[in-house]
C-alpha cells in the first residue's frame, strides 16, 4: 500500500494508538469505571435534552459570521440541508458518548472525528479551526451539566454530583482526543457583527433531525414498487434506481438481494456506485466503507445507510419503501436576514470567495501544486488540477466507468482514476494507460488575481 492510500485509510479508521491514548488521558484526568457507569446511568437524561442542546448550539453557530460562513450556499443564504446533516452527526456523536462504552472502537471514532475537521481527514479541502471544536465540547458539556442539575438536584443529588463529575472528565478526554489532529492554527479570528437567527426555527430543525434519526413518525405507510427485471441484475451486479426523490442501489450479492440508499452518511456521495470487495462497499468520494448486507458504517457501528426490503416476484425486483408521516414543519432560516437592518452590509464584509463564487470558479489557494478540486460547469462536474503552478481542467468522470477523477492521485501531469486505475494526461486529456480508451474533454482555465474560472 502506498503512502497516500495508507494515510487515507488512517484518516477513516482513526490512529492505531487511539485506544491506548484514550486510556492514557482517562488515567491522567481521573476518568474511571465508576465515572463510565455514572454516564451510562444518566444516558437517557442527556438524550432527552439533546435536541435542545444541538438546537441552541447551531443557533450560536449561525449567529456568528466566522462560523455561519461554513453553512452558507454560494448565494449567501443558509444551506438548511447541510445544517441538518451536521446536526445529525452531532446527535450521533453525543449519543455514542452517552452510551458509556469506551473501547478501542469508540476511541478510534473520536480520533477520526477530530481529524475530519482538519485537512488530514477524508476531505483535504475541509478545515474547521480548533477553537470552534473546543467551543463545541465546552458548550455541550455545560448544557449537560444544566440538564443533570434540572433533573436530579431535587430527587438524587448524589447521582447529580457523580454524573456531572463524570461528564466533565469525559469531556476533558474527548477534547484531548479531538485536539490531537491539530498542529498550529492557520486562520486568524475576525470580529464581525452578529447575525440574526430565527432561534425557534433552528430548535424545530434540531428536533426534526433528532426524531428523524430515531425513525420517529406520526405514522408509517409503504410504497411497494417494481424497480427492475430480475434478469437485468445477475448475481454479482447492481443497478442504481430512482424512486421519487430517492436514489437507491439494488445489489444481487452472493445469491441474496439488498437495497441501500445511494447517499453516503458523510457528504452524500454516491456510495452505491463504489467498489464492492467481499461484503464491503466503499464510497467513491472519501472512502467510507459499509457492510452491503446491512448498510452498517464500519467506522461507526451505530450508523447505517437506509435499507429497504427486496422481493423478487414474477421476475420483477420489488422494493418496499417506508414513508414516515409527520406533522409538517415549515422552517425558513433565511427570513430573518431581510428583516434585520444592516445585514447586507455585514454580508458584504465577509470574504467574497466564501459567498459569491460561481460554480465554475475557485480560489487558487484551494488548489496547491499537485492537488485537484471539483467544480461545476453548466451542470457538469469538472476537475481542476494544479500542475507546477499551472491550472488545467477536464471532465471529472473517467471515460471508462465514470469514476471521480478529483478523488484520484495526481502525479505530475497524470491523473489516475481511483476506481480502476485508468490514467490521463490532464494537460490534453489523452489516455496514458487503460482500461479507459477514450480521452477526456478538456476546458480552459482563466486566472484573474486570486480566482480561477473554468470555461
Amino acid at each position: 500500500m502506498d503512502q497516500t492510500s495508507s494515510n487515507k485509510k488512517r484518516s477513516l479508521q482513526g490512529s492505531p494508538d487511539s485506544g491506548k491514548y484514550f486510556r492514557y488521558m482517562a488515567e491522567f484526568v481521573g476518568f474511571c469505571d465508576e465515572d463510565a457507569a455514572a454516564v451510562r446511568e444518566t444516558r437517557f437524561i442527556v438524550e432527552k435534552y439533546l435536541p435542545r442542546m444541538i438546537g441552541e448550539f447551531y443557533a450560536q453557530l449561525l449567529r456568528y459570521p466566522p462560523t455561519r460562513k461554513y453553512f452558507l450556499k454560494k448565494d449567501g443564504t443558509i444551506d438548511q440541508d447541510y445544517v441538518q446533516l451536521r446536526m445529525s452527526h452531532q446527535n450521533n456523536f453525543w449519543r455514542r458518548a452517552a452510551s458509556g462504552v469506551y473501547d478501542d472502537e469508540f476511541a478510534s471514532f473520536v480520533d477520526y472525528v477530530g481529524r475530519a475537521h482538519t485537512s488530514n481527514g477524508a476531505d483535504p479541502h475541509l478545515y474547521i479551526p480548533e477553537r470552534y471544536v473546543i467551543g463545541m465540547v465546552g458548550f455541550v458539556q455545560h448544557a449537560i451539566a444544566e440538564a443533570l442539575h434540572l433533573e436530579l438536584h431535587e430527587i438524587d443529588p448524589d447521582l447529580e454530583g457523580r454524573s456531572v463529575r463524570a461528564w466533565n472528565l469525559l469531556a476533558m478526554v474527548i477534547l484531548e482526543m479531538l485536539s490531537r489532529a491539530y498542529g498550529n492554527e492557520h486562520q486568524a479570528e475576525t470580529f464581525e457583527a452578529l447575525m440574526p437567527v430565527q432561534e425557534e426555527a433552528v430548535m424545530k430543525l434540531a428536533l426534526e433531525t433528532y426524531e428523524r434519526g430515531l425513525g420517529i413518525a406520526r405514522s408509517v405507510d409503504y410504497l411497494d414498487t417494481a424497480v427492475a427485471r430480475a434478469d437485468e441484475i445477475p448475481d454479482g451486479e447492481r443497478k442504481i434506481v430512482q424512486v421519487d426523490d430517492l436514489s437507491i442501489g439494488v445489489f444481487h450479492h452472493k445469491g441474496q438481494w439488498y437495497a441501500l440508499r445511494n447517499s453516503c452518511l458523510h457528504r452524500g456521495g454516491p456510495v452505491c456506485t463504489g467498489s464492492l470487495e467481499g461484503d464491503i462497499l466503499t464510497c467513491p468520494w472519501h472512502g467510507y466503507t459499509y457492510d452491503v448486507t446491512s448498510g452498517q458504517l464500519t467506522l461507526d457501528r451505530t450508523a447505517y445507510l437506509e435499507s429497504y426490503p427486496v422481493e423478487v416476484r414474477d421476475g420483477e425486483v420489488r422494493l418496499r419503501i417506508p414513508r414516515l408521516r409527520r406533522d409538517p414543519v415549515e422552517i425558513n432560516l433565511n427570513d430573518s436576514q431581510a428583516a434585520a437592518a444592516g445585514v447586507e452590509a455585514v454580508v458584504e464584509e465577509l470574504e467574497p470567495a466564501e459567498v459569491r463564487l460561481a460554480e465554475n470558479e475557485f480560489r487558487l489557494a484551494e488548489v496547491p501544486a499537485g492537488s485537484t478540486l471539483l467544480v461545476s460547469l453548466q451542470g457538469e462536474d469538472v476537475s481542476v488540477y494544479n500542475v507546477g503552478g499551472k491550472f488545467y481542467a477536464t471532465q471529472d468522470a473517467c471515460t471508462h466507468a465514470e469514476g471521480p477523477l478529483n478523488e484520484g492521485d495526481l502525479d505530475g501531469e497524470v491523473i489516475t482514476c481511483p476506481w480502476h486505475g485508468s490514467c490521463f494526461n490532464v494537460t490534453n486529456g489523452e489516455v496514458v494507460c487503460g482500461p479507459a480508451d477514450e480521452p477526456l474533454r478538456t476546458y480552459k482555465v482563466v486566472v484573474e488575481g486570486e480566482i480561477g474560472r473554468v470555461e
